[in-house]
Formats: structure tokens, C-alpha cells, sequence
């Protein structure tokens, strides 16, 4: 074997259990109410868009709901509630729209969801499960943009136990960030579906 793999699977698997406590340092100090060292603080915010645990996989609109959708993938059997609480955390998603209008990325809506352990590893298929997420969308607005040539484009920031500030460049510790243009495929789609509106 490679030395050059042996030392890189070392220092992965370092930088896992790293992020294992640091996520578990998070959750006790939430749950009682207390502060993290500042050196626990300060190694933490080496690393971002971290996704073994959870992962925001897309962003799209629903017209015909007036509604944009997130999928968040929830990946392992634990990592999310602590030892000294009986309660999960959260995992928080805020979506975003540029309009095209010179404004860039406007904040839309703050949503989360629950999660918590044990997820019971011993049943197949369970892990990784999905949840869907929606806010409300401005539909009228979005086919207004696009009958006049401009398409839109949506953001979704996810944030593991904190909620992301209302800038779409935030990356998150634990969590990410998506981004995708609004498209239509033809205005016979745009008129067809805007007249459902």
C-alpha cells in the first residue's frame, strides 16, 4: 500500500472524529445552556460544507403551488441530539431568489425540520432518508420575469442546529449551500402553464 494513501486515510479519518466531537461539543453546550471554548470555536470554522450528516440536494420551483421546494438528504444513524437532552436539534433551511432586477439573491423564507437519534440502523433501506421543505413563492412574478426574457434564479442554504444569516453566500459549518437557474423550456410551456396561474 502507498504510504501517500495510508497517510491521507489518516488524516481523514482524523478530521472525522474531529468534526464527531466538535458536532457532539454543540449539542451539549446547547442543550445546557453553556458556551464552547473559544480554541474548540476556532478549529470548528477550519472546515465548511461539511455533509456526512446532512445535505441540501436541490432547489426548484413549483408554479402551479406558488411554492419553491428543498430535498434534504439525512444521512447517518446519529449526530443529531445530545446525551444530556431527550430533544433532537434542527436543521434549517433558508431559500433565496434573484429576480434579475440588479437586487441579487433577496431572502424568501426561513423553514426547519427536526431531527434526532436514534435512527434504527439495523432496518434496510432506511438511511439515507429525504425531507421535503417548501416556502411560499411569488408564481406571478416569476412568469412576469420570464416573459420578459429574464429567468430567475433560486438559492437554498442549509444549516445543521443554527440558523443562516440572511446572505446567500453563507456557507455553512454543517450544512450547504445550492444554487440553480429558474428555466423554462419553451414560452409554450410558460404560456400553458401561466394561464393555470
Amino acid at each position: 500500500m502507498c504510504a501517500c494513501n495510508e497517510s491521507s486515510k489518516i488524516a481523514y479519518r482524523q478530521a472525522y472524529e474531529e468534526l464527531r466531537l466538535t458536532r457532539s461539543l454543540l449539542l451539549e453546550s446547547g442543550a445546557g445552556g453553556g458556551q464552547l471554548h473559544g480554541g474548540v470555536l476556532q478549529n470548528l470554522h477550519r472546515y465548511r460544507s461539511v455533509t456526512h450528516w446532512e445535505e441540501l440536494l436541490c432547489i426548484a420551483v413549483n408554479t402551479r403551488l406558488d411554492c419553491l421546494m428543498a430535498v434534504v438528504s439525512i444521512r447517518q444513524p446519529d449526530g443529531y441530539s445530545s446525551i444530556v437532552s431527550d430533544g433532537g436539534s434542527k436543521e434549517f433551511i433558508r431559500f433565496f431568489i434573484d429576480w434579475g432586477d440588479g437586487e441579487s439573491y433577496q431572502p424568501v423564507g426561513l423553514h426547519s425540520f427536526e431531527v434526532c437519534d436514534p435512527i434504527h440502523v439495523d432496518e434496510p433501506g432506511r438511511l439515507p432518508y429525504h425531507q421535503l421543505i417548501t416556502t411560499t413563492f411569488d408564481a406571478e412574478r416569476y412568469w412576469d420575469s420570464v416573459l420578459d426574457g429574464i429567468q430567475p434564479k433560486v438559492c437554498g442554504v442549509l444549516s445543521w442546529n443554527q440558523a443562516p444569516p440572511e446572505e446567500s453566500t453563507f456557507q455553512p459549518i454543517f450544512g450547504n449551500r445550492v444554487e440553480s437557474r429558474i428555466r423554462a423550456d419553451s414560452i409554450k410551456d410558460v404560456l400553458a402553464l401561466y394561464h393555470h396561474i
